[in-house]
C-alpha cells in the first residue's frame, strides 16, 4: 500500500456543528454534511443526505440545461458522483451513460480548446465509472494541460499494473495536501478524497 492520508477529525466534527448550527439549505451544505458522516461511519445516514443533495441540485441543473451545456454536464456528473457515494448504483451507471453521450456531442460542438480540456477530463471520468478503461484513457491521454486521476487509474487496471495506479495514488495526495483540501469541500466532479478512497480500494 502506498502512503496514507488521514482526515482531520476535529475539523469535520467542527463543519458538523456548524453546519447543525445554521440548518442545511443548499446542495452544497447536504454534501459537506454526508462527506462528514462517511468519514465518521455513518454511512447510511450519510447516503440519505447525498440523495438529498441530488435532488437539491437538480434545480441549477434545469437552469443551465439550456443556457449553458458545459455546466449542465458538469452538475450532472457531480450528481451521478453523489448517487455512487450514496451506494445507487444502478441510477449512478445510467447517469453516466447519459453523461457519455452528452459529453461527446459536446465536444463536438465546442472545438475550443480551452473549453475542451475539462470536457476532456469528465469523458474520462465517465468512462472510468463506467468501468470501460480504454475509453477513460483515450479520453484522459487527449487533456494535455494535466494529468486526469482517472488515467493513471484506469492504465493501472487494464494493463495490471499496480505501480501506476500507486503513483497515481501519490499525485491525488500531493495534490490534497498542496491544496490543503478537507474532505468536507464542495461542488467537484469527483473530489480528491474520493480519488483517494477510490485508490485505497484499488490497492488493497
Amino acid at each position: 500500500m502506498t502512503k496514507e492520508i488521514k482526515a482531520d477529525a476535529n475539523k469535520l466534527r467542527q463543519k458538523v456543528e456548524f453546519l447543525d448550527s445554521i440548518g442545511l439549505k443548499s446542495w452544497t451544505d447536504y454534501e459537506a454534511y454526508a462527506r462528514c458522516l462517511s468519514y465518521f461511519d455513518e454511512n447510511e445516514k450519510a447516503a440519505e443526505y447525498f440523495i438529498e443533495a441530488a435532488q437539491l441540485i437538480e434545480k441549477p441543473m434545469a437552469v443551465f440545461e439550456k443556457k449553458n451545456q458545459k455546466e449542465y454536464t458538469r452538475l450532472k456528473l457531480v450528481q451521478a458522483n453523489y448517487y455512487r457515494l450514496a451506494g445507487e448504483k444502478e441510477k449512478s451507471l445510467q447517469q453516466y451513460r447519459e453523461l457519455s453521450k452528452l459529453l461527446e456531442d459536446l465536444f463536438h460542438y465546442i472545438g475550443n480548446k480551452e473549453q475542451s480540456e475539462g470536457l476532456l477530463t469528465n469523458h474520462s471520468y465517465c468512462h472510468f465509472f463506467l468501468q470501460d478503461y480504454e475509453k477513460s484513457i483515450y479520453f484522459g491521454n487527449r487533456v494535455k494541460e494535466w494529468v486526469p486521476v482517472s488515467l493513471g487509474f484506469s492504465e493501472g487496471i487494464l494493463y495490471g499494473d499496480q505501480s501506476r495506479i500507486e503513483a497515481a495514488m501519490d499525485d491525488v495526495i500531493e495534490d490534497i495536501k498542496r491544496e490543503k483540501s478537507l474532505p468536507y469541500y464542495t461542488g467537484a466532479e469527483v473530489s480528491l478524497w474520493d480519488w483517494y478512497e477510490i485508490g485505497k480500494d484499488l490497492l488493497e
